[in-house]
């Protein structure tokens, strides 16, 4: 259930106003005293992250493609 109520937060968080898309500032805006449980939700993410990977790779082939592309990715954004 708390999964749940903090997935719609955190993405209002990442795709709303405010300049700053880390935790403390998105919980500030968004599920004032909730930071621990957006912050957990984060950290201890139970879901797996292959398909989106996956689904980057293909995007940046398409986009970059080429035997010799290189195209490097931060990815802490993940």
């Amino acid at each position: 259930k708390t999964r749940q109520r903090m997935c719609p937060l955190y993405v209002a968080g990442l795709i709303g106003p405010g300049d700053r898309k880390s935790i403390q500032p998105m919980a500030e805006r968004l599920a004032s005293g909730s930071y621990d449980q957006l912050h957990h939700f984060i950290a201890d993410g139970i879901w797996d992250a292959t398909p989106l990977e996956t689904e980057l790779l293909n995007q940046a082939d398409r986009l970059v493609g080429g035997r010799d592309a290189v195209l490097v990715i931060d990815d802490t954004s993940l």
